[in-house]
């Protein structure tokens, strides 16, 4: 991975919990001041080496409930380069716990910040009667409670630093395989609390080679326009996306950005001056490469 690169990924949920707080009743997350729904960084990384599990690739954090010692035993890590092999130690870093070994530790290339809700959103707490009794000798059932979003459109902002990719040896191939996991695993989230997962938008800017530069909080440059309340929407097709401060901060450094990787939802709509655009149509117009991501 020779080139800085952001990365912006946008997904709906529809009736789900995108990441309950084990700490609070498992409620979704929410800032108490904006009443955006928060997904942590973590959650999003989960998703990712879920999906990476399921291709068969080599993962340190399994999501199992196994001690590091025994991980790295499955692993066969013997010393920290050892855990190189690992896709998610070579993209999100990692501690290797490694007794007599002082430094045994790698900061990833690719970081990502929480993501938030592009509006303010709804909480419904719901009640319903569990599967089974709570002692043996019980005649009614238990009940259960649970915490949703009706809605929510969430923004991903990330950045992909190439020096730190030259220390974990992470590759391009590498940094297109997470693109493919975030869309890929985002949609197979077909669990209770996370169905009606869907990716929307996954665009990545890519900057010339020996550029120390990138915009940064690209999801701060977008906006929704709704024709009913933040916390009254229920479904993509009551969203547009408005993108021309976006498209303004590309246009500015154009001259620095080697190509915008895109990837959209055909249930997306996206506004410039307040008109349904093409976003690839109008980067080329901008003179910028596009590369559809497959």
């Amino acid at each position: 991975m020779n080139n800085r690169s952001e990365i912006l990924f946008l997904y709906d949920v529809k009736w789900a919990n995108p990441n309950g707080d084990p700490l609070d009743e498992n409620k979704p997350r929410i800032d108490e001041e904006t009443e955006r729904c928060i997904v942590t960084d973590v959650r999003l990384k989960r998703t990712i080496r879920d999906e990476w599990l399921s291709w068969g690739e080599t993962i340190w954090v399994s999501g199992e409930a196994v001690s590091p010692d025994k991980r790295r035993e499955e692993l066969k890590i013997e010393k920290k380069e050892d855990a190189l092999k690992c896709l998610d130690v070579r993209l999100f870093g990692a501690v290797i716990p490694i007794s007599k070994q002082a430094d045994t530790s790698y900061t990833g290339p690719v970081q990502f910040r929480p993501g938030t809700s592009l509006h303010a959103v709804k909480v419904v707490f719901q009640q319903g009667t569990a599967a089974f009794t709570s002692q043996d000798q019980a005649q009614q059932r238990s009940f259960r409670e649970e915490y949703l979003i009706p809605y929510a459109l969430i923004a991903f902002y990330g950045v992909a630093n190439e020096t730190a990719a030259k220390i974990t040896n992470a590759t391009e191939e590498d940094l297109q395989k997470l693109l493919k996991a975030i869309w890929d695993g985002t949609k197979n989230l077909i669990t209770r609390s996370k169905m009606e997962h869907n990716p929307r938008l996954l665009m990545r800017v890519v900057y010339k080679e020996n550029v120390k530069y990138h915009i940064g909080e690209l999801d701060s440059y977008l906006e929704i326009q709704s024709s009913v309340d933040e916390k009254s929407i229920r479904d993509i097709s009551e969203i547009q996306l408005k993108i021309d401060k976006l498209l303004e901060k590309l246009d500015q450094s154009k001259d620095l950005i080697k190509r915008v990787e895109l990837k959209q939802s055909d249930r997306l709509t996206v506004l410039k001056n307040n008109a349904p655009v093409k976003i690839n149509e109008v980067l080329e117009r901008m003179n910028i490469e596009v590369v559809n991501l497959p």
